[in-house]
């Protein structure tokens, strides 16, 4: 079971800029797979992504998007550090 955070966001959602968001505050990721094909490090990611798995410090993120928007979920005995880079994900989505 999963916990999930929906980001209310359409249309394509680059990740580049992203992740370069990340890593200007501290949480450097990187893209693991996409639309569930593993994904080779420095690969561009199409913008048109279902499904992106995110390896941050802490550990792995899916971003999933949903007709609401992106969901963001991590395993249910997530630790602190987890939820605080699904919530800085999160923020980068928005550009914040």
């Amino acid at each position: 079971m999963g916990v999930e955070q929906i980001v209310p966001v359409q249309g394509p959602v680059p990740l580049a800029p992203v992740l370069d968001r990340l890593a200007a505050a501290g949480c450097p990721c990187t893209v693991l797979m996409i639309d569930g094909a593993l994904w080779p490090p420095g690969r561009p990611v199409p913008d048109g992504w279902r499904e992106a798995r995110l390896k941050t410090p802490a550990g792995m993120v899916t971003l999933a998007r949903r007709p609401d928007g992106i969901a963001l979920v991590v395993f249910g005995n997530a630790g602190d550090e987890l939820r605080a880079a699904q919530a800085a994900i999160a923020r980068a989505l928005v550009g914040g």
